[in-house]
């Protein structure tokens, strides 16, 4: 028998113990660490759209608890993608308003359970130097080096990266890294504080004196390009992505969002910019981690919150409860 912990409705939460079923081609993952933050505490609320029951918890890791590959041995400790592929059988009429992309514990069942069955193309194996909290964050590297690959972007230049999110803050190293010069915008006063505590020297508020406080950083310019991370005052980061990007560049929306959003056509094909929507990064997770393995993002800086699992329900309504979730704070649910 195994845990499974379901949201069966909007504002209700129930464990259940099932018997794990087998799935042919699947590989057998007992899950041990799950790391939520608030989008999955919307998802309990019922603020953010889903359908019951599911099963939350986007970002796990665990050990392969059966026998297999040589590639994959039994005990070995692994990240379990969030992303995957939605099944088709190829004979049914394709659906095109579907998601081909599924997320666990969004738009599919999640990991918040003992076991899970998944294959081998939805595991990454994790090196000795990279401990189960630092691996519960490379799914959100990826995808700041997804948004960053995206934009094409060359040395010496700026790039404003809207939104100092965790997303947003693991956007700015890799500029550094490459060395591009992130300016980093956000109206959250301790946010703009962690940034600067982790070494990202630009920084501006999201407010009337934007444009000149970028100014006096670029050299009287706008930047090269943006980075729109979609969390927050939304609507407001997409105008600010569009404002401060310069003539001719690109501007990279990333995230994952659950309405529409209005966007002002005439200032885009006034500057005559190119768009992107980033929301997958699964093909940068090797990147991601070979960046954690060797330092070059550091993941020190972030506080550990673990509790057991029974406790979901508890951290949700924490999370509920608040203006913002700390954004130094790592809070993760421990399986095991």
């Amino acid at each position: 028998m195994m845990n499974v912990w379901k949201l069966t409705a909007a504002n209700t939460m129930q464990k259940e113990a099932v018997e794990p079923v087998p799935e042919e081609g699947k590989r057998k993952i007992r899950i041990t660490k799950v790391f939520v933050n608030r989008s999955d505490a919307l998802l309990f609320s019922g603020a953010k759209k889903v359908r019951y029951p599911r099963i939350p918890g986007r970002f796990a890791v665990g050990l392969i608890a059966d026998e297999g590959s040589t590639h994959f041995p039994k005990g070995a400790r692994v990240l379990v993608h969030t992303a995957f592929p939605a099944p088709t059988d190829g004979v049914e009429k394709r659906d095109y308003t579907e998601d081909d992309i599924l997320l666990r514990g969004y738009t599919a069942d999640g990991f918040l359970r003992d076991f899970i069955y998944v294959t081998e193309d939805e595991l990454s194996l994790l090196p000795e130097s990279v401990s189960d909290e630092k691996a519960l964050l490379i799914q959100h590297i990826a995808l700041a080096n997804a948004a960053v690959e995206k934009l094409g972007l060359h040395r010496g230049e700026h790039v404003a990266v809207i939104g100092g999110s965790m997303l947003g803050i693991f956007i700015c190293p890799l500029l550094i890294y490459r060395q591009i010069s992130p300016i980093l915008i956000d109206n959250d006063a301790k946010r703009i504080e962690f940034a600067k505590s982790c070494g990202i020297y630009y920084t501006a508020p999201e407010d009337e004196t934007l444009l000149e406080k970028v100014g006096v950083i670029t050299g009287g310019r706008l930047t090269d390009n943006a980075v729109c991370i979609m969390t927050g005052n939304m609507e407001t980061h997409c105008k600010t992505a569009v404002s401060v990007t310069k003539p001719g560049r690109s501007v990279a929306f990333c995230g994952q969002i659950d309405h529409p959003l209005p966007i002002d056509l005439n200032a885009i094909l006034k500057k005559r910019l190119t768009l992107s929507g980033v929301s997958v990064g699964t093909e940068h997770i090797p990147a991601a981690i070979n960046l954690v393995a060797n330092g070059a993002i550091d993941l020190s800086v972030y506080r550990k919150n673990v509790r057991g699992a029974d406790g979901a329900e508890a951290l949700f309504k924490e999370f509920l409860s608040m203006a913002s979730i700390p954004v130094d704070e790592i809070n993760i649910l421990s399986l095991v």
